[in-house]
């Protein structure tokens, strides 16, 4: 046989492996939830999801040490709600939210009214283009305009009840003698309770507690995960600091907001995959079922089953 005849055999082997094992992969819950995920064009609802909470994250951040800081009065209630909620956001971007932050709110005078309103409009914003974006991969109409502005308001007093009991963790893992590692376990509690408020509440028609486990447990690690080797991002990233602290911040804090928006729908469409269509209300969400066509990777058939088999 001819050199070349031999070398297009072994070709068209390599080609056939390589056809199967993909074929193989795609067969598997991982290739099923991927080539789902990839066909919902969920990282198009991703990429305005997190512009929507890049843009809500400064007023909300403002209205809550506005709160903590006439209820309370005291310096340190204020410097805690501070480090709890900087501890959400990548480490690299600590000193620099600290400051910023910290900046604003020597003017508490006026800025203390703003930041509040600004809290409420920011959290209705931010919960309501979440419902839009988690309802369109799930197959879930939006609720009418005053129950979507209630269900903003009641998740947007859950963050700040969230942002205590977070405060309260912060203070006991920071006690000496805690067992080495108890940290990322604590935060992938944390994550998980996270994505299970917001696929539970959120949308006007979702799924039972129960029934969530797959997005919850997806979404809460890859967080958790994005959360421990994102100093690794960021050190090939550095050139965005040439630009200035500023500008470095905010490339930061966007691409993490993007990733986190990335795998909160990653986990709605795993719920989908898993559940089938929702049959449950949300927070203040409508009795009448409304079905509406659903993203195109998370549609009753082929990867995803009505039934959840």
């Amino acid at each position: 046989m001819p050199p070349s005849a031999v070398r297009q055999c072994h070709a068209d082997n390599v080609k056939q492996r390589v056809s199967s094992v993909v074929k193989r992969a795609g067969h598997t819950y991982p290739g099923r939830l991927i080539s789902a995920f990839g066909s919902s064009h969920a990282g198009n609802y991703a990429s305005a999801m997190a512009f929507t909470a890049f843009v809500s994250m400064f007023p909300l951040i403002l209205g809550l040490l506005s709160i903590v800081g006439l209820a309370t009065r005291t310096p340190h209630a204020t410097a805690s709600a501070l480090a709890a909620i900087v501890a959400f956001f990548p480490s690299n971007a600590h000193a620099e939210l600290s400051s910023l932050l910290t900046e604003i709110q020597k003017n508490s005078g006026v800025l203390g009214i703003t930041g509040i309103v600004g809290l409420l409009w920011s959290g209705s914003s931010l919960f309501t283009g979440m419902e839009f974006s988690l309802g369109v991969i799930i197959g879930a109409r939006q609720r009418s305009f005053l129950r979507q502005r209630a269900m903003a308001l009641v998740m947007t007093i859950l963050f700040i009840v969230a942002l205590v009991a977070t405060i309260g963790a912060n203070s006991l893992i920071a006690l000496p003698g805690v067992i080495w590692g108890f940290e990322p376990l604590v935060g992938l509690v944390v994550w998980c309770l996270f994505m299970l408020a917001i696929y539970r509440l959120v949308p006007n028609r979702t799924y039972h507690a129960i029934q969530l486990w797959p997005g919850v447990l997806i979404a809460g690690t890859a967080m958790e995960v994005l959360t421990l080797l994102w100093p690794i991002y960021t050190h090939f990233s550095k050139g965005a600091s040439t630009y200035g602290a500023i500008f470095a911040l905010v490339f930061l804090l966007a691409s993490w907001l993007y990733f986190l928006a990335e795998f909160i729908l990653l986990g709605a469409v795993a719920n989908r995959m898993h559940a089938g269509e929702p049959g449950a209300r949300g927070l203040l969400g409508e009795r009448a079922a409304r079905r509406v066509p659903v993203a195109e990777g998370s549609r009753s058939g082929g990867e995803v089953s009505p039934t959840g088999v």
